[in-house]
């Protein structure tokens, strides 16, 4: 959940007719949810046991590659994985396929966002996630702040932040710390197939007690996502 949430948030958008400044946060975010399965990303796992790093691998995700291969084990520790590594790790990744998830629309609360500040060129937004809906964690702890550049209109930034730690899945893990701050290239683009992003993301967890780094970086929006199997 906490990755979807995270990268849910810096999909690009597609062009759209002009409308009213309260408007434009909800119609681009709409079009976030299309864009959603297009993203590949680099993703780094630090595991620790107690102050030890245990575990540091480096992980790709390429939606176009089809589900079961969408992710790719890079590195394990800076060296090539062996192929026992390589077993072991799909295992776990390549789990029984989800279901679909919900639209962006039940998740936040756009009748609440606010307007932060606001140019002749963009509008900055803060978006809180819906209070009605079951999540792990106490929404008012997460801060998403969107600016709308009006030219498109398209994402300019997106930024999302932890007022302070707290736990989830019913106490057995601890979120430290969110830190996502990710770009559109200027300027920005309406269309999402020349959006370049750039910037990067963190988050830290305690599971079990011991903590575990996540980092995402090296975005790309893919081309031609291929039909799910079942």
């Amino acid at each position: 959940m906490l990755r979807w949430l995270l990268f849910s948030l810096m999909t690009s958008v597609t062009a759209l007719a002009r409308v009213e400044p309260a408007e434009l946060l909800r119609q681009v975010a709409d079009n976030w949810l299309t864009e959603r399965n297009r993203w590949a990303f680099t993703q780094v796992v630090r595991e620790f046991d107690g102050k030890e790093l245990k575990q540091e691998r480096r992980e790709r995700y390429d939606p176009s590659r089809g589900y079961a291969g969408r992710w790719q084990l890079i590195s394990v520790n800076g060296k090539p994985p062996t192929q026992e590594e390589v077993a072991e790790w799909r295992v776990r990744k390549n789990k029984k396929q989800r279901k679909d998830k919900p639209g962006l629309a039940d998740n936040f609360d756009f009748s609440s966002a606010k307007i932060l500040s606001e140019t002749a060129e963009s509008i900055v937004y803060e978006l809180p996630l819906r209070s009605n809906v079951e999540w792990l964690f106490p929404v008012s702890k997460v801060e998403f702040v969107v600016t709308i550049n009006k030219t498109g209109p398209a994402l300019e930034q997106v930024q999302a932040r932890i007022h302070e730690p707290f736990r989830v899945a019913l106490g057995l893990a601890r979120i430290l710390d969110i830190d996502l701050d990710v770009q559109m290239e200027p300027p920005p683009t309406a269309d999402p197939a020349d959006a370049k992003p750039s910037g990067t993301a963190q988050a830290v967890v305690t599971k079990f007690g011991d903590r575990v780094e996540y980092y995402w970086s090296e975005f790309e929006r893919v081309e031609d996502v291929p039909k799910r199997q079942s």
